[in-house]
C-alpha cells in the first residue's frame, strides 16, 4: 500500500440534514449516529443544485451545472442525449484511476445509462452507470394500505439497496488486500421514493402523533409572496392535493423510516470496512445529493426552489489523521467534495486549495436551471441568518431564517431588509461573475415552467386534483 489513503462515498440520495443534525429529531439512527462520533461534521454543508442528475455531475466533476452542461434530470431528456453527462466532462474518477488507485462503482450513477462502462470504469456493480437500470425492481410483497410513491410497507423482501450494500461488503477484503489504493462509490437511490420500507422500520415510528404535520406544512400551491415556480405540481408526485392529513403522517413515518433502513444497511457496511482493516487507511464520507420537502410548503420530493428541506445536507467525513467526534462551522458545497477528499488522501490530482479543511466561507452559493425538461433559472446565496434567491424571470426570495425558520414569509423588497438584500446580492452576483455564470448575461428569458424544446407551459401539466 502506497502513502496514499483509500476513499470510500456512502451516498444516499434525497436525505434531510435534519435527521441527523437537529437536537431531538426523531430519526432513530444509531449507526450513523456512532459514526458521526468518529467523524468531522459538517453542519453547513449544502448541495450545489437540489436535483439529482445536476447535482451528482457536479459532485463528480466538481463543477457548477453551467459549466458541466447537465442542469435536468436524465428522465427530463433536455440537454445532451437524454440528460447524459457531456463524455467531453471528465470526472474525478477517470483522473483517480489514471493516477493509480483502484476505482470501484456500486450503485446509483444518474448520469446516463452505461456511461460509467463508456468512460472506461469497469469494476461497476449493479448501476445504471453499467448494466443495470436506475430502479431495478426487487420481488417484495406490501401490506395495506398503500399510497405509492408516498409510502407501501414491505412485508416481504428488501429493497434493490441491500443488494447493493451487500456487493460493496464483498469487494472490501479484495480492496484491503491490494498494494494499490481504491476509491470505492456505494451510492444508494434510498431513501428516495417511493418509500417502500420493511415493516419492522415502519414500526420504529409508530408512535408518531396522529395529527403529525411539519411545522411549516401549508396545503399546496397556496403560500403567498412567493414566486411562480411554487404555483403548480411540476412532476406527478406533486400532485399531492388529494393526501389527507393521515397519508402525509403515514409519509413521513415510511420517510423516516427509510432512513432507519438506510442506517441499518450502513452498520453492516461500516462494520465490514472496519473488519477488513481499513479504518485506519481509508478517508471515508457520508452525505447525499439533496434533501427532501416531506410536506413543507406543501410539498413532496423537490422542486425548483431553495427550502432548507432540501439545499441542506448531511456531510460527515471519516479522516485517520483528524480526531474524530468534531465540527467545523465553515460553510461548504457538494461540488467542493471530491478535492476534499482528494487533499485528505494525498492523491496528487484535483484541488486541494478547495479541501473542507482549507475553505473558511460564510456563505454557500446555490443553482437552479431545469427539472423534467422546464426552465426554472433561479440563483441563491445563504449566510448564516439571512438566505436570498434571485431570478431573471421570477420573484426575489429574502428569508430571515432566525426569525422564520419555516421560511414561510418572503421579505424580499421590505424595506426594512434592503441592505441586507443589496448586499446579498451583489455578493451572489459577484459569485456569478466569477464562475462565468451565462444567467448574468443578456438573454431572452422565456415563462417560468416553459419547456426547454419550445412547448407551452400548460402542455403536458399535472393539474392539482
Amino acid at each position: 500500500m502506497t502513502d496514499r489513503k483509500n476513499m470510500i462515498l456512502f451516498v444516499t440520495d434525497q436525505w434531510r440534514w435534519d435527521t441527523l443534525n437537529a437536537l431531538g429529531h426523531p430519526a432513530k439512527l444509531p449507526h450513523l449516529k456512532a459514526f458521526q462520533k468518529k467523524a468531522t461534521s459538517f453542519p453547513n454543508a449544502f448541495t450545489t443544485v437540489p436535483l439529482c442528475t445536476p447535482a451528482r455531475a457536479s459532485l463528480f466533476t466538481g463543477k457548477l451545472p453551467h459549466q458541466h452542461g447537465t442542469m435536468d434530470n436524465v428522465q427530463g431528456k433536455s440537454f445532451f442525449p437524454h440528460g447524459k453527462l457531456h463524455p467531453a466532462q471528465r470526472t474525478y474518477l477517470e483522473g483517480l484511476q489514471a493516477e493509480g488507485y483502484h476505482v470501484a462503482f456500486v450503485g446509483k450513477w444518474h448520469l446516463g445509462d452505461g456511461t460509467l462502462l463508456d468512460r472506461g470504469i469497469t469494476d461497476v456493480t449493479l448501476s445504471d452507470g453499467g448494466d443495470t437500470p436506475l430502479t431495478a425492481g426487487t420481488d417484495v410483497t406490501f401490506d395495506a394500505p398503500r399510497h405509492s410513491p408516498y409510502y407501501g410497507t414491505i412485508t416481504k423482501g428488501q429493497p434493490l439497496d441491500a443488494q447493493r450494500v451487500d456487493a460493496a461488503i464483498a469487494m472490501l477484503p479484495k480492496l484491503a488486500q491490494s498494494d494499490r489504493p481504491f476509491c470505492l462509490v456505494l451510492a444508494l437511490h434510498a431513501p428516495h421514493f417511493p418509500h417502500h420500507v420493511p415493516a419492522e422500520y415502519v414500526a420504529l415510528y409508530d408512535d408518531l402523533p396522529e395529527d403529525f404535520t411539519p411545522a411549516n406544512w401549508c396545503p399546496p400551491f397556496r403560500e403567498q409572496g412567493k414566486p411562480a415556480a411554487q404555483s403548480a405540481p411540476w412532476h406527478s408526485s406533486h400532485a399531492t392535493a388529494d393526501m389527507t392529513m393521515q397519508d402525509w403522517r403515514r409519509t413521513t413515518q415510511h420517510y423516516w423510516a427509510f432512513c432507519s433502513w438506510v442506517d441499518a444497511q450502513f452498520g453492516r457496511f461500516d462494520a465490514a470496512v472496519s473488519d477488513a482493516g481499513l479504518e485506519t487507511s481509508t478517508v471515508m464520507v457520508v452525505t447525499s445529493d439533496h434533501g427532501e420537502m416531506l410536506g413543507a410548503h406543501g410539498w413532496f420530493d423537490k422542486g425548483p426552489f431553495f427550502y432548507e428541506e432540501v439545499i441542506r445536507i448531511p456531510m460527515m467525513i471519516r479522516d485517520p489523521a483528524t480526531a474524530g467526534g468534531t465540527e467545523r462551522q465553515n460553510f461548504v458545497s457538494f461540488h467542493d467534495l471530491f478535492p476534499t477528499l482528494m487533499e485528505r488522501a494525498g492523491a496528487t490530482t484535483g484541488d486541494p486549495d478547495r479541501s473542507f479543511w482549507k475553505t473558511q466561507a460564510e456563505h454557500a452559493f446555490y443553482v437552479y436551471d431545469a427539472y423534467q425538461g422546464r426552465q426554472f433559472r433561479f440563483r441563491g446565496i445563504r449566510g448564516a441568518r439571512y438566505k436570498y434567491a434571485w431570478s431573471p424571470h421570477d420573484t426575489e426570495e429574502l428569508y430571515d431564517l432566525k426569525s422564520d425558520p419555516g421560511e414561510r414569509s418572503n421579505r424580499a423588497g421590505d424595506p426594512a431588509l434592503a441592505a441586507v438584500q443589496q448586499d446579498l446580492k451583489a455578493r451572489l452576483f459577484a459569485w456569478m461573475k466569477a464562475n462565468d455564470d451565462w444567467l448574468l448575461g443578456p438573454a431572452h428569458h422565456p415563462p417560468v415552467g416553459s419547456y426547454i424544446d419550445g412547448r407551452d407551459t400548460s402542455e403536458h401539466h399535472v393539474q392539482p386534483g
